[in-house]
């Protein structure tokens, strides 16, 4: 199998997972919404009794589940995902969630690039010193990572603080009182402050992040640190490593070209599979720092009731966990042919 056919397998299997999302989201949607609070989430107030009968008719809610199903995919993949009842009045979901999503995203690559790059030198460190100390110290570290989940870490963190009475970092918010923000172009706030030159909000912003995104990255370094290691372990023992050494190569060449290029390849499954861990580990990080971004919608959607935004938001989960998942393969399949035939 060519990789070209291979992409495309990969590719139908991710939308069947796509439809099963949507069916499990739709039966969801109507398990926990009577039919007024779903065309009242469709709607922006004030509205007449014509309209409100109008969007209950284009909804199919006087007609058979599977026409709903249709109207509700169509609804869901067009990005027509109604008004916020509760939590933003009279706003469109979509605009919400666009605010939202570009503060969860960055810290998601960002937690992500750190990780991904102390980790694998960790992990290449910890191999190349098997069982010295500076690899039982990386052990060390990588077991204290993986067992103590993210949101754990913040909250001791806010417990030292508090205890001790020592800050230096803020643990509360995303800016200082009376800083301003940038202007509107991305809404993405460390690519607009770039873009307009505002380096003292783009510093302000950093700074209030460093807690948060501190804890997240404890968690996925630990997790690239131990697959790094053990793979370059596994790799050491193959025969073109044997040969490599037999030649004459150096410790530096050996370790950092022929093992690690290689040792990383299953570590690209773990960076993508990381990307719906993190998601979901946001809605602790951001409710309890006070970040404004999709975890904390979430919740605040799920407590307060605000089911249009709450639906929308789980296929949104689900769809960046199938995303993902796709990246992975077709990310493998590329830097390791044998994958193809699989």
């Amino acid at each position: 199998m060519n990789i070209l056919n291979y992409i495309i397998r990969r590719i139908l299997i991710a939308i069947l997972v796509l439809l099963g999302v949507i069916t499990l989201v739709f039966f969801i949607s109507r398990t926990i919404m009577p039919a007024e609070t779903i065309v009242l989430t469709r709607l922006h107030f004030p509205f007449t009794e014509a309209q409100y009968y109008a969007e209950y008719a284009r909804l199919g809610l006087d007609k058979p589940v599977i026409v709903q199903y249709f109207i509700f995919m169509a609804d869901l993949l067009t990005g027509d995902w109604g008004f916020s009842v509760i939590i933003v009045p009279n706003s469109s979901v979509w605009d919400i969630i666009m605010q939202r999503l570009p503060r969860t995203i960055e810290i998601t690559v960002l937690a992500l690039i750190i990780s991904i790059a102390i980790g694998i030198k960790l992990g290449k460190i910890g191999a190349s010193n098997r069982n010295k100390t500076k690899d039982n110290v990386t052990r060390i570290v990588t077991y204290l990572g993986v067992s103590v989940p993210a949101f754990l870490l913040a909250t001791l963190f806010i417990q030292i603080t508090l205890s001790t009475g020592t800050k230096i970092f803020p643990f509360f918010g995303y800016k200082t009182p009376g800083i301003g923000d940038p202007p509107t172009i991305t809404y993405s706030r460390i690519i607009d402050c770039i873009l307009t030159g505002n380096y003292e909000i783009l510093l302000d912003y950093l700074y209030h992040l460093f807690v948060p995104l501190s804890a997240v990255i404890i968690v996925n370094l630990s997790t690239f640190t131990r697959l790094t290691r053990s793979n370059m372990l596994e790799v050491l023992q193959k025969d073109y490593i044997r040969t490599a050494w037999a030649k004459g190569c150096t410790k530096k060449k050996v370790f950092g070209k022929h093992a690690l290029k290689n040792a990383v390849l299953p570590t690209v499954t773990a960076i993508a599979l990381s990307v719906p861990r993190i998601f979901g580990g946001m809605v602790v990080i951001e409710v309890a720092f006070l970040l404004p971004g999709m975890g904390s919608l979430f919740y605040e959607s799920l407590t307060r009731n605000d089911y249009g935004i709450f639906i929308v938001l789980l296929y949104l989960f689900g769809l960046i966990a199938i995303i993902s998942n796709l990246f992975a393969d077709i990310s493998y399949a590329i830097l390791d042919p044998r994958i193809r035939l699989t």
